[in-house]
């Protein structure tokens, strides 16, 4: 209750700054990134990244006919969606009518900071997670198809990049696969850290259930960085053929092909080769680019 109501606070709040900020910089267009219902008369864009609230209801206590989204919809003159699949997705919840929509797909800049970063020497003998492991991220099963191996256990370790630190229940997960606690470490730190990691790391594993784009898959790409990830969502077509795809239901699929990957130098090149030439695909100029186009459109 005491969430419910100082989130109601804030929704007012921000609903006066933003009408005062908007009197005062008498901006030609709006675009909006959140699924608040603020109607303006002003051309507006909205920004879906994806459907998890609406996939995944119940992990949020809310039932099928759950539609957050629906106001700010019915507000926007243009939609752009960061996927193919999310507009897919959206198309399936929500009737868009004669709405306008767009696919303009997220970049990342990690590339470029790579040159300032000195790649120091360190155990490369880990594989790399990167953000939040709750719900439909499906860490769990990640962990279960380690510990399924002996040969990853002892070979391997885990980081853990972001997320917040170890719960309990996370500590009791790892006991229960007999997962010593030098095999599994949480850091958190810097883009310049995340850098080093996906530089040096055996590969990321992206065990998700579903996501909208998938950023780290990009950053992991354009770092050389092998992927290993999820075979469902707008996964593949971010990476298509730039990754080793399992089934992330199947643990025992999450083993193997974890193995064929760290296991296999060929492999490992070939990810590596292939995901240099995908990462070109997304760029924060090229997003920034066909944004503007749409603007320009509306205006």
């Amino acid at each position: 209750l005491k969430k419910l109501i100082t989130n109601k606070f804030l929704d007012k709040v921000n609903y006066y700054v933003q009408r005062k900020k908007i009197r005062n910089f008498k901006p030609d267009i709006i675009h909006r990134t959140y699924f608040d219902n603020y109607k303006t008369n002003l051309p507006t864009v909205l920004t879906v990244y994806d459907l998890i609230h609406e996939k995944f209801h119940s992990l949020y206590g809310k039932d099928s006919n759950y539609r957050p989204k629906k106001a700010a919809i019915e507000n926007a003159d243009q939609i752009i969606c960061i996927s193919k699949n999310t507009l897919n997705d959206l198309k399936y919840y929500y009737d868009l009518k004669d709405k306008k929509t767009s696919v303009i797909y997220l970049g990342s800049d990690l590339r470029y900071l790579k040159n300032k970063i000195i790649k120091k020497k360190q155990n490369t003998n880990y594989l790399l997670f990167v953000g939040k492991r709750t719900k439909y991220k499906n860490f769990d099963n990640f962990i279960k198809a380690y510990s399924l191996s002996k040969k990853l256990k002892n070979d391997f370790k885990i980081i853990c990049f972001g997320g917040g630190r170890f719960s309990s229940d996370e500590y009791k997960l790892f006991e229960e696969n007999s997962i010593e606690r030098n095999k599994i470490e949480n850091v958190n730190g810097s883009d310049s850290r995340l850098i080093q990691l996906y530089l040096n790391a055996k590969a990321l594993v992206y065990p998700s259930f579903y996501e909208g784009f998938g950023l780290p898959l990009v950053e992991a790409m354009s770092l050389e960085c092998p992927v290993i990830c999820s075979n469902n969502s707008s996964i593949p077509e971010i990476c298509a053929d730039a990754a080793e795809y399992f089934d992330p239901y199947n643990i025992e699929d999450i083993t193997k092909k974890i193995a064929n990957v760290v296991y296999s130098e060929k492999r490992i090149n070939d990810l590596k080769a292939k995901g240099i030439k995908r990462e070109k695909n997304f760029t924060w100029a090229k997003c920034a680019q066909e944004t503007e186009n749409i603007y320009k459109k509306l205006i």
